[in-house]
């Protein structure tokens, strides 16, 4: 088991939750999970840390070969095939009009699932299982404006690493908090938004790139 594989499980573990991934389906794995848990997947996109709650996501994987479809929206990298389940794969840095970096061996595939219909997100790193109760979810500021804001659902937080100053006390130490802004996969998988109307945005279309990862 890799190092980061490790970790994300360690996460899990200390969460009460888990997460299915390609093997566990392999061996007729099958997820049920009470829709009340307040528990998010953070991961990373552009810089930025995004979350989704726990029972949206059916797997996590390792980004796999897609089939291009002419015409689509920029951001739609292809469909993909998981083990008989076909499903529409998203670019989640072009949906959200981020600008994309390159991507390493921690990027990965979300599978979610709206309206019983299968998805891929393709993002840089998950990071790991946080719980913010319901009260601690803030409404989007007012101040983000434009196509990226009908796909937040609200702010959440998350602890960070703990910052030491050279030659502090133990007291003088202090935990860092990162801003999580929670998605609304509603909007964000809106079909009407997957065929193309007009030219390509963002450069080239990604639907071969994801395939030779």
């Amino acid at each position: 088991m890799s190092v980061e594989r490790e970790d994300m499980w360690q996460a899990l573990l200390r969460s009460g939750e888990t997460l299915a991934t390609d093997e566990d389906y392999e061996h007729g794995y099958k997820r049920e999970v009470p829709q009340d848990l307040q528990q998010y997947v953070s991961f990373r996109v552009s810089g930025e840390i995004y979350g989704l709650p726990i029972h949206e996501i059916e797997e996590i994987s390792k980004v796999f070969g897609t089939t291009h479809v002419p015409r689509t929206a920029d951001f739609l990298v292809g469909i993909g095939n998981v083990r008989g389940r076909i499903m529409p794969v998203i670019d989640l840095a072009r949906r959200l009009r981020l600008r994309p970096v390159e991507r390493g061996r921690t990027a990965r595939v979300l599978i979610v699932n709206l309206n019983d219909e299968s998805y891929g997100l393709v993002v840089d790193a998950v990071i790991d299982v946080i719980r913010i109760p319901p009260e601690k979810i803030e409404e989007k500021p007012g101040g983000i404006t434009g196509p990226r804001a009908e796909y937040i659902r609200g702010l959440g937080r998350r602890k960070g690493a703990v910052t030491v100053a050279k030659g502090a006390d133990v007291k003088d130490r202090g935990v860092v908090e990162d801003i999580v802004i929670i998605l609304n996969l509603t909007t964000l998988l809106d079909p009407k938004d997957f065929i193309r109307t007009g030219p390509a945005v963002g450069g080239p279309s990604g639907g071969g790139e994801e395939g030779r990862g």
